[in-house]
């Protein structure tokens, strides 16, 4: 097989078959993702918390079980994983 027909089956096969099943697998994990209300709920808390203070507002938007969660993680990455969770898993 020469080098194109490797390029050929690799971007018009096995590229776009990735890009789906990501897609789709983002979807059905959380599928608030679609729902723009769901993404500024997100960004919402992401940016209020960024300065390293919450208000009261938005705290009070967050489950209490997923406050806790949010608290005892050990990392930022977890933390942000745990709010994109709550927001874009309420469909």
């Amino acid at each position: 097989m020469s080098k194109k027909k490797i390029y050929k089956i690799i971007y018009l096969q096995i590229l776009p078959s990735l890009i789906i099943g990501f897609s789709l697998g983002v979807i059905t994990i959380w599928p608030g993702i679609i729902s723009e209300n769901s993404r500024k709920c997100f960004f919402k808390i992401l940016k209020d918390g960024s300065d390293g203070s919450i208000k009261a507002k938005t705290l009070f938007s967050i489950s209490p079980n997923y406050l806790l969660k949010i608290k005892n993680a050990k990392n930022n990455y977890f933390k942000v994983l745990l709010v994109g969770d709550y927001c874009l898993r309420k469909f």
